[in-house]
């Protein structure tokens, strides 16, 4: 049903997110079939795996080295907006204070599995708003945890605060320890184990027990899944396992995702979607407005205008952790409150509006669906809004910054394959200085490699999710030195695909696969005819010294 609306969507360039919102609410309103909490937890296992992804790209050494982005930006952030909203709720629109704390909390977080994903597709992760906005949003999901113990506390008031707040310290000291110190000896002890089997089940299912393990330890200890994945992503992020995984798992991200989005459509009432549209829409447009400014002000202080609007923009929705807070307060009956003052009780007098408290949960609930359909939107045209409004605010032309930092390798060759012939090419291209890199498949290979000093990535040499990590469009040519052909056909086909005007240059043993790869106009060197001319011009020349 999703891929129905999705090709439909996609016909008016519509997101697939959207589809798979549209295909929830379709399903909870012809089928009846209500939220399910057992659905939703397996649908959060999406932010897991994309969360385990964006911990690959991030060793312990470079989250220390994004500090600022972290402690400082993220911290402003949950803070302040978290305060914003708290007296705005409170004191302009008249809901009690725990309501007002919850609905100030939940406003403070976005959404993790949109933004990170989009930055990650468009490889934007790099760029300077990029950082910025990882690392806020590594805060938010951090913060998840001490939202969950004020709820907790606010909802009962036997709990001790000393000791909710030790129990939790306890908890994350003994959840950094297993992860970090036997943690990191046995995942590499395992991946190697599985790698030398050559057997892509067992790999995967060793990388999915990393993953499902880390995040389930994580929870045990009253975490977030998602944290526990991060930090186990971090773990492998300098390993060389590194981008075999990356690609091996995108696909299992984008499903839970997608089912993670199917599940929050499931929660939309239609009834009372009709009847408050509007109210919900201006609701939401104005805490989107008030959530955006307040992050460009502080983040002006620290970035130029361009790279503060375009973060504060990119966080300006209501994220999917909000719905773990909705749960809780719900569970804790919060929700129900009483009107005394503000612009709702004022309207409520007037007979404006009729104000249930059972309605609360799900205007917040829409709020939220209705920011994240808004989200890829905002994110597709990100240049474009941050120009047009900094053009409006200043006379002043705008510079165009980059979009990203690339990694060091530029007009570079990449070689396929590191076998004896792959080795030679390499330690030819050395001895020139030439910037390269290798990938292979064999994992002794590659362990050779990291002795002989020598570039070497280990991954599927056949697969796109892979030769993607590459950025051919960057690369000056790409060398194919493997002997099985129809690996070599496959990576050409898809190499091609990538970057349609690479120059590939490709061993032959043949003459029929030379003439293969002519449809591909694709350089080939025929090792037997280059063998018998050195061999023809080497005789000559011994019989001529003679």
């Amino acid at each position: 049903m999703s891929i129905i609306f999705n090709l439909i969507l996609n016909y008016f360039q519509i997101p697939v997110i959207i589809g798979y919102i549209v295909t929830g609410i379709f399903i909870a309103y012809f089928f009846h079939f209500g939220h399910s909490e057992i659905l939703s937890e397996i649908a959060e296992f999406g932010i897991v795996f994309l969360m385990f992804m964006i911990g690959l790209e991030f060793s312990f050494d470079r989250l220390r080295a994004m500090k600022q982005e972290v402690l400082v930006f993220g911290i402003l952030q949950v803070v302040g907006v978290s305060l914003i909203f708290f007296i705005l709720c409170h004191f302009v629109f008249g809901l009690s204070s725990v309501l007002s704390l919850v609905a100030g909390m939940s406003f403070s977080l976005s959404s993790t599995a949109i933004v990170l994903k989009y930055f990650d597709e468009k490889k934007q992760l790099e760029s300077v708003h990029g950082r910025s906005i990882l690392g806020i949003l590594i805060m938010q999901d951090i913060a998840v945890i001490p939202i969950l113990i004020i709820l907790a506390l606010v909802s009962n008031k036997d709990l001790s605060l000393s000791s909710l707040l030790l129990k939790t310290l306890i908890s994350g000291v003994l959840v950094l320890i297993i992860l970090l110190l036997p943690g990191k000896r046995l995942t590499s002890r395992f991946l190697r184990w599985a790698a030398k089997s050559k057997i892509d089940e067992i790999f995967m299912a060793v990388v999915l027990l990393i993953v499902l393990g880390s995040a389930a330890l994580s929870s045990y200890f009253g975490f977030s899944m998602s944290l526990g994945a991060f930090c186990a992503g971090m773990i492998i992020s300098k390993s060389r396992f590194k981008y075999r995984i990356e690609s091996d798992l995108s696909h299992f991200r984008d499903i839970f995702l997608a089912l993670f989005f199917i599940t929050v459509g499931m929660q939309v009432d239609l009834k009372f979607l009709f009847a408050n549209f509007f109210s919900v829409i201006l609701l939401l447009f104005f805490v989107m407005v008030i959530k955006t400014l307040f992050v460009y002000m502080i983040l002006r202080f620290f970035r130029s205008e361009q790279n503060a609007l375009k973060i504060a923009l990119s966080l300006c929705q209501i994220g999917e952790f909000s719905f773990a807070i909705f749960v809780s307060a719900a569970g804790a009956n919060i929700f129900s409150t009483e009107l005394h003052r503000g612009i709702f009780f004022y309207l409520q007098e007037k007979g404006i509006i009729h104000f249930l408290s059972e309605d609360v949960h799900q205007f917040l609930v829409l709020m939220v669906i209705f920011s994240m359909v808004a989200t890829p939107f905002i994110l597709k045209n990100l240049s474009t809004i941050t120009d047009y409004f900094l053009r409006k605010s200043s006379k002043n032309p705008i510079l165009k910054e980059d979009l990203q930092v690339h990694i060091p390798l530029l007009n570079h060759i990449v070689v396929a394959g590191y076998g004896s012939f792959g080795q030679q090419v390499v330690e030819d291209l050395k001895r020139r200085g030439v910037d390269y890199v290798a990938m292979e498949y064999d994992i002794s290979r590659v362990e050779l490699g990291e002795k002989n000093r020598d570039r070497v990535v280990f991954g599927n040499i056949t697969q796109k999710g892979f030769l993607e990590k590459f950025r051919f469009n960057e690369a000056k040519c790409l060398i194919v030195a493997i002997d099985d052909w129809a690996s070599t056909r496959l990576i050409c086909q898809t190499v091609l695909e990538i970057a349609p005007k690479l120059d590939i240059i490709v061993k032959v043993d043949s003459i029929p696969q030379e003439e293969d790869l002519r449809s591909f106009k694709i350089s080939s060197i025929n090792t037997y005819k280059e063998i018998s001319k050195c061999l023809v011009e080497h005789a000559l020349k011994e019989k001529d010294n003679e």
